[in-house]
């Protein structure tokens, strides 16, 4: 998206400020989706293992859940999700840092505390919501984060048993952080004040 576009979007100007500083465009990231719908198994195999590779900590989350009982069928989401990230950092020119134990720690305390806060009764709907927009507005990786949101959305609206839906959307959400936070190591710094 151009900058004349964007300063055109009926958006607050936080919002257009963290949209030009996104890593990840609206374009990497629709070219990733339609690179990764066109791979055969045998090339997502040879991604899986570079993934294992470069992102030990990411794919072994998708291990645990399985280990834990999460059909995998329903990990295919999260292993598509990597696959497109990768995707989408290569066409960037990206490389990232393997993330960490203690990153993916502290982004999974992140995540299940906004969760928390969102789904809070006790906060006014008022309040959760503006949380909710100030947290996607400063968001420096917000075409990710949209991606994301379409993609666990609907397992929101699923009748299937809660535990896989939050464990999915919470690994997913999870991914998003430490993307961003590898991205935009200062980022966590801002939000905290």
């Amino acid at each position: 998206m151009t900058r004349d576009l964007m300063d055109r979007l009926p958006l607050p100007r936080r919002q257009k400020q963290a949209l030009r500083q996104a890593r990840i465009s609206e374009k990497m990231l629709a070219d990733a989706i339609v690179q990764r719908e066109q791979m055969r198994m045998e090339e997502k195999a040879v991604l899986i293992d570079r993934i294992a590779e470069i992102q030990p900590q990411l794919l072994g989350t998708i291990v645990v859940l399985f280990r834990l009982g999460i059909p995998e069928a329903r990990l295919e989401l999260l292993v598509d999700l990597l696959l497109m990230l990768t995707l989408a950092l290569d066409q960037g020119g990206i490389t990232l840092p393997a993330a960490d134990e203690d990153l993916i720690e502290q982004c999974y305390e992140r995540v299940t505390r906004r969760m928390t806060q969102e789904t809070d009764s006790r906060v006014l709907p008022m309040e959760r919501r503006r949380v909710s927009q100030n947290y996607i507005e400063q968001h420096p990786e917000q075409w990710l984060l949209s991606h994301v949101f379409n993609l666990i959305h609907p397992l929101t609206q699923s009748s299937e048993e809660d535990r896989v839906v939050t464990l999915l959307v919470t690994t997913a959400l999870n991914y998003v952080e430490i993307v961003t936070e590898l991205l935009h190591p200062q980022w966590e710094q801002k939000q905290a004040h």
